[in-house]
């Protein structure tokens, strides 16, 4: 057994670990539903790192015309017998499918969230003592094919990374009674005085289950609720959550023999009135102006890729944050893992959750500055933009849908989320009004960066832009959208003995590098009081420095890709920091 569950957000007190050396092979021909694999050629594979990575044990690239194949032994512990059994893969890329002796109990595509399969009794005890065999099967076009990818590339240069291919999310298994707990939802109340409370559950019919809510001072409260139906559950002298104080309330529920633990935060999303105050707006945080400050985080190590080499190293970069004096982060065309928010929520750092991108980017660097500079936007509805983009198929279209839906669904329940942004400098952007749209049905409670950067459609809560190399500047007047300075900076300083895998300094990315920690000091200073804290008193509400730490070419982060340097100081950050907010507040009306 293992202490800490992997989803804490639906967490069960039984749950054994999947993680480890598993046997894998890579098969000619991209087929998921071959029954031909070899009895002989299996080497080893340490999950949860892909196959490209140094951890991973492989370090190899998965070709678009081939298979990757995954097999291991899940022994069952005696003690859930005649139960039901719950397998998680926390993420596969990009397709796969899952086999339990052979039977196919799992198909998926995407490639950043999670994948499960339940077994019946039966299915677990015909394994006998040698247990159960999983096979997992993995495809991968990476940018051959208009699938959302991020920065994926199978020849990384500049700005675009090496691929991911294979499990790279923690995988487990827990056992399921007959009757088990399938969703829960814990949301606040608009007016912050309590919680409304869904439970749902894989039974035929409703029936009652016992919630126990903890507050964060340690009082209880117990009571029945209905499953499958939305309950008001008020809360006595309400802890509200910020960056300041990340109060969390502790939830549980029991439905016969299922018991199930989550987290749930009281706090509000919104913005200050619009046109008639005669001033641009502000980004509110329990009713409350904020100046929501991100830094951008693309979530790669040196030897793990995008899988952390364990929590410690994520706890580690929000915690630099914070130290900094940032209260924020911007999740950059990434789906972290559940324990990443489970953190944000902790320490108390909102976020910014960007979608990942797909289809493909119009513009080149170059090309781009050039949007930058003249504030270009053109629609994006139309046929030609979608081809354009990447986006002409409409098979496409409908499975960046699809998973825009699950991400939302999947990261909702975290008080830290504040923003959802489903395009990013137009990469694959296609009618991002009905994109906007649909994640606002989904949910209503945050705030939407329609499109992040560029191409502007005159919607969405905020007027994003991003800015770099060239001087900061206000956005435009008649604009009354909250102005989001969505990225900037880049500052780039390459620290030797921490580039990545010792490639020379020379081919480095960046939009204008420092030649010591000094010098990058005052380029830091002079980027914030000279250009980004007078945009205080213009309406900023909402900024993201690039970036948190180096990537593979680049060399803009505030650490060195491994982390072992920060390359600014944190007193300095933090004075800055600081700074800004001090002009922010200094520019609220009366």
């Amino acid at each position: 057994m293992h202490a800490q569950h992997p989803d804490p957000m639906r967490e069960r007190a039984q749950v054994v670990l999947l993680d480890g050396w598993w046997e894998h092979v890579v098969l000619p021909g991209a087929d998921l539903d071959r029954r031909d694999l070899p009895e002989d050629g299996w080497e080893p594979v340490r999950v949860p790192f892909a196959i490209e990575t140094r951890d991973s044990g492989v370090e190899r690239a998965l070709q678009p015309d081939e298979t990757l194949v995954y097999r291991r032994r899940l022994e069952v512990p005696d003690a859930w017998a005649g139960r039901r059994l719950r397998v998680v893969l926390g993420a596969v890329d990009h397709s796969c499918q899952v086999r339990v002796g052979g039977r196919v109990v799992a198909e998926h595509v995407g490639g950043y969230l999670p994948v499960e399969a339940v077994l019946a009794p039966d299915a677990v005890a015909a394994a006998g003592p040698e247990g159960l065999e999983l096979t997992v099967l993995v495809t991968d076009p990476t940018d051959t094919a208009s699938i959302q990818r991020g920065k994926q590339v199978l020849t990384p240069r500049t700005i675009w990374y090496t691929a991911t291919s294979g499990i790279w999310g923690t995988t487990w298994m827990e056992p399921l009674p007959e009757v088990a707990v399938t969703g829960l939802r814990v949301e606040p109340l608009p007016g912050l005085d309590g919680f409304r409370v869904r439970v749902d559950t894989d039974a035929a019919e409703p029936a009652d289950c016992e919630l126990s809510l903890v507050a964060p001072d340690g009082g209880q409260t117990v009571t029945t609720v209905r499953t499958g139906t939305w309950t008001r559950l008020p809360v006595e002298r309400p802890q509200l959550w910020s960056p300041g104080s990340p109060a969390l309330y502790r939830v549980r529920v029991r439905v016969g023999e299922d018991e199930v633990s989550s987290w749930a935060g009281l706090r509000t999303v919104g913005l200050t009135p619009g046109r008639g105050s005669g001033r641009r707006r502000r980004v509110l945080l329990n009713g409350e102006p904020v100046l929501v400050n991100a830094p951008l985080s693309q979530g790669y190590w040196p030897s793990s890729g995008m899988t952390p080499p364990d929590e410690d190293a994520v706890e580690h970069d929000l915690r630099v944050l914070k130290e900094m004096g940032f209260n924020a982060v911007r999740v950059h065309i990434k789906v972290e893992s559940r324990r990443f928010y489970h953190l944000c929520d902790r320490l108390g750092l909102m976020v910014v959750q960007d979608m990942v991108s797909g289809g493909r980017p119009p513009l080149g660097i170059q090309a781009s500055g050039v949007v930058q500079a003249l504030g270009y936007t053109v629609p994006d509805g139309s046929r030609l933009f979608r081809q354009w983009t990447g986006r002409g198929r409409a098979v496409d279209r409908a499975q960046f849908a699809r998973e825009l839906a699950a991400m939302v669904r999947h990261l909702r329940c975290h008080p830290s989320v504040i923003m959802w942004v489903p395009f990013n400098e137009g990469w694959g952007q296609f009618d991002s009004r009905r994109a906007e749209a649909a994640v606002r049905r989904l949910d209503p409670t945050r705030l939407v960066d329609a499109v992040s950067g560029w191409f502007d459609q005159g919607r969405g809560d905020l007027r994003s832009r991003h800015r770099y190399v060239l001087r900061l500047r206000r956005a435009p007047r008649h604009d009354h959208r909250p102005f989001y300075l969505s990225e900037f900076g880049g500052l780039n300083l390459a620290v030797p003995g921490h580039v990545w895998d010792g490639e020379g300094l020379d081919v480095q990315f960046g939009y204008g590098f420092s030649s010591d920690a000094e010098e990058l000091a005052e380029a830091m200073t002079s980027l914030y009081r000279d250009q980004l804290i007078p945009l205080a008193a213009h309406g900023l509400a909402a900024c993201t420095y690039t970036q948190v730490s180096d990537v593979e070419r680049e060399t803009n982060g505030l650490m060195t890709y491994d982390r072992e340097v920060t390359k600014v100081e944190p007193s300095l950050m933090a004075r800055l920091n600081g700074e800004l907010e001090e002009a922010f507040r200094g520019a609220l009306p009366a």
